[in-house]
């Protein structure tokens, strides 16, 4: 079971939100919502408020079903067309193994920690700001 936990941060006036996850992003979930559907919510609350850049912590990840990451996949594309990102933050162990192995890591930013993910944040924001 995963527990899904959303915070904004405001840079410069452009609203960013941390997305953290812990535990397992899995199917079989017993009687209640998959959590891929309610990762998939998740997305789209926050791309739907109009935010434009999402950091996905997951420092307490245990597990992400490959359904879980093609949710990942999809809302960067969301995001990337209104000409923001999805970076992930704090991934480790069998997390990172699973995310490697489908090629996550060519296709999206991995920082170590999320002052990291904000830190690029700023600096796009700063380029674009005028």
């Amino acid at each position: 079971m995963a527990i899904f936990t959303a915070r904004k941060v405001d840079i410069n006036g452009h609203t960013t939100a941390i997305l953290s996850i812990q535990g397992e992003v899995d199917v079989n979930t017993e009687g209640r919502k998959s959590d891929v559907v309610v990762l998939h919510g998740e997305f789209d609350e926050l791309i739907n408020n109009r935010i434009k850049w999402i950091i996905l912590d997951l420092s307490e990840a245990t597990y992400i079903v490959s359904s879980g990451f093609g949710q990942i996949l999809a809302a960067m594309t969301r995001l990337r067309a209104r000409r923001g990102d999805l970076y992930i933050a704090c991934i480790h162990g069998a997390v990172w193994t699973a995310a490697s192995t489908v090629g996550l890591d060519s296709l999206l930013k991995f920082f170590s920690t999320i002052e990291e993910a904000l830190a690029e944040i700023r600096q796009k924001v700063s380029a674009v700001s005028p």
